[in-house]
């Protein structure tokens, strides 16, 4: 399964001039936990909720400081056409749960550690889907 087949949704992103309050104001209007950073269309960062309490409020960094002081600059990324596994490579290696997709230098979204599991549930399910039809209606293979 490609990296490309698991991307849910649209990735949200700041400009690394917003603010550490704008950031956590456009986590909570997506519902979101991490943003990626883009300064014009180039990918710069990424930034956490967590990113936001440990390197901003507990360094005493104000709400109006920039997000480029707490993010994680030139963050892993990886290839929506890689296969899957090099993604579940990299977050075992990495020990973070949201990687960056690229379609060459483009941004095409985050793969998280859940879409991940979703997109082995939704392949686990194409491939039952057959067996269980079978059993269902009583057929032997």
């Amino acid at each position: 399964m490609r990296i490309r087949e698991c991307l849910r949704k649209a990735p949200v992103t700041v400009s690394p001039r917003a603010s550490m309050a704008e950031v956590a104001s456009v986590m909570a209007e997506y519902g979101v936990g991490a943003v990626l950073v883009l300064d014009g269309d180039a990918l710069v960062g990424i930034v956490t909720d967590r990113d936001l309490v440990v390197r901003g409020v507990a360094a005493r960094q104000g709400p109006a400081a920039m997000v480029e002081v707490v993010m994680t600059a030139r963050p892993v990324t990886v290839q929506g056409i890689a296969d899957l596994d090099e993604a579940v490579a990299l977050f075992a290696k990495g020990g973070f749960r949201r990687l960056p997709v690229l379609e060459d230098d483009q941004l095409a979204g985050m793969l998280t550690v859940d879409d991940v599991l979703l997109g082995g549930v939704d392949f686990m399910r194409a491939v039952l889907a057959p067996v269980l039809s079978e059993a269902s209606s009583g057929r032997r293979p």
